[in-house]
């Protein structure tokens, strides 16, 4: 989250008169985020609690919240906000933006009829201990439906947030398919070489080190099939992120060939065998180890940063030796051992082969060229933000991309899929009722919603820039205009009122 945390600090403190602080939870690394979300809820809420003890001791008042989950984050912060909802914790605080990054909010499932998916269904809830159940939604509690009740205090809790923001990969992600991050019973790109994806018009470029690359929000009013006859000749064109090696057709297919042959036959076996074992593990741990106590917690923090007691010491003790383990790990990023990132990788890859071996070509048409006056010269890049490393500064024109996302806000939040060519009824998923009950209940929410393509190998870990993927860095620097444009409404709203 390095590069969203970054973005955020240095975006939002030019238009925001408070100081920004961030936290990123640290207590569900490795094999906890087995454990179930509402287990890892709960252990994210005592950190919250404990870093809002702490900024309390060095006199900062938390006065508004924002969360932004990455993946199964997503779910884990729609949870936790249910539970500060219960306690009476937004009565002190003012909750602001909700944003998403690729999560699973219908749940997992794989709709395609052969061996693979049917395998992938069956086997997925056994081997990713009560997270896999509660992702394939056949946990006892049906918990993903439950936070999808209007009744319950999830979705009250999430009612409250100012602004509801999701980013949905619309390919690439073997991880988390497009349906359920944009939360739609639509999978439209199935048949992905006869789809022509059309990006929002007039996207400012970014500078990043010394490549120019524009952000890949989708526009889905544009987007469409291509008549049989333009098909067969459409190539497409690369992005800046692409690869030689997925240029490169012949080399690509070897890769992938070899990879299905060896790497596969090796390591799935390895990776499966270790995660049933992790997960049998978490299922008797999760019985046998209480959850932090964070409503008795709640009580402490209440009566002390919101209210006239001191700090408890040995909270603000905790609050500092946490700042302190997250220092730690943060400078550990090089570590491989996380069997569940292991899982996952080789399921990406087997998706990944299984999909270039079935034939879908990963070519896409590149947006029409801009307007000559649209080609901003590198001089005319602005803000140099030094957050990608010593020889990689950042130019952006922050104000080309705030006038940008005011351009095109009917568009991120339309709910009108008849505006959207490649909504067809033919791409309608097969789903069942809690599923669509889900869909239907968080779409009566506000939403931003943000379709992204990149074109790499792993799109799931590059809408967030986690290996430093540029693309996926202009992606969050202009999801940051639309933060920065709402502070500015607010300001102006309540200067005017």
């Amino acid at each position: 989250m390095q590069t969203i945390e970054t973005s955020v600090k240095e975006l939002l403190s030019e238009v925001s008169d408070e100081e920004i602080v961030t936290l990123k939870p640290s207590s569900f690394r490795f094999w906890k985020t087995y454990d179930g979300i509402r287990m890892n809820a709960q252990k994210v809420i005592a950190e919250i609690f404990y870093e809002i003890e702490t900024l309390k001791k060095s006199n900062l008042n938390v006065t508004k919240f924002s969360i932004v989950g990455y993946s199964l984050g997503g779910l884990i912060s729609r949870y936790l906000i249910g539970l500060l909802e219960e306690m009476g914790f937004f009565k002190h605080v003012q909750p602001i933006f909700f944003t998403t990054f690729a999560t699973p909010h219908v749940g997992v499932e794989f709709f395609k009829k052969n061996i693979f998916d049917a395998t992938a269904n069956l086997l997925g809830k056994y081997v990713f201990g009560m997270t896999g159940q509660e992702l394939f939604l056949s946990d006892s509690e049906c918990m993903l439906r439950e936070m999808a009740d209007p009744s319950k205090c999830f979705y009250r809790g999430l009612q409250r947030f100012q602004k509801h923001i999701l980013l949905a990969n619309v390919k690439n992600d073997r991880t988390v398919a497009f349906f359920t991050s944009y939360i739609t019973e639509y999978s439209p790109y199935e048949n992905w070489e006869t789809i022509r994806i059309k990006y929002l018009k007039n996207l400012p470029e970014v500078g990043i080190g010394k490549t120019r690359v524009r952000p890949k929000f989708v526009d889905l009013t544009r987007s469409c099939v291509l008549s049989q006859e333009d098909a067969t000749t459409f190539l497409g064109n690369v992005q800046e992120e692409t690869t030689w090696l997925r240029s490169n057709k012949v080399i690509k297919v070897l890769v992938v060939v070899g990879f299905a042959m060896v790497v596969i036959p090796l390591w799935f076996p390895i990776a499966l065998s270790t995660s049933l074992f992790v997960s049998v593990y978490s299922i008797f741990k999760i019985k046998l180890i209480s959850p932090p106590k964070v409503n008795r917690h709640w009580i402490r923090v209440r009566d002390s940063v919101f209210g006239t007691l001191p700090v408890d010491t040995e909270d603000a003790q905790m609050g500092e030796h946490n700042r302190s383990e997250r220092i730690k790990l943060s400078k550990q990023e090089s570590f491989k051992g996380d069997t569940s990132k292991l899982t996952q990788k080789v399921v990406d890859n087997m998706m990944y082969a299984e999909e270039r071996l079935s034939g879908h070509n990963a070519s896409v048409q590149e947006e029409d060229p801009q307007d000559p006056q649209d080609d901003k010269d590198s001089q005319d890049l602005s803000d140099e933000l030094g957050f990608f490393g010593k020889n990689k500064e950042v130019k952006i024109d922050l104000q080309d991309n705030d006038n940008v996302i005011k351009e095109h806000t009917d568009i991120l939040t339309t709910s009108d899929y008849l505006k959207f060519p490649l909504f067809d009824p033919k791409h309608k998923l097969s789903m069942n009722e809690d599923k669509k009950y889900i869909i239907e209940n968080l779409n009566k929410l506000e939403w931003v919603k943000i379709p992204v393509y990149l074109d790499c190998w792993n799109a799931h870990d590059a809408i967030v820039s986690r290996r430093g993927s540029k693309t996926g860095a202009a992606t969050i620097l202009l999801w940051c205009s639309v933060l920065r444009n709402h502070i500015r409404e607010s300001s102006t709203k309540a200067a005017t009122s």
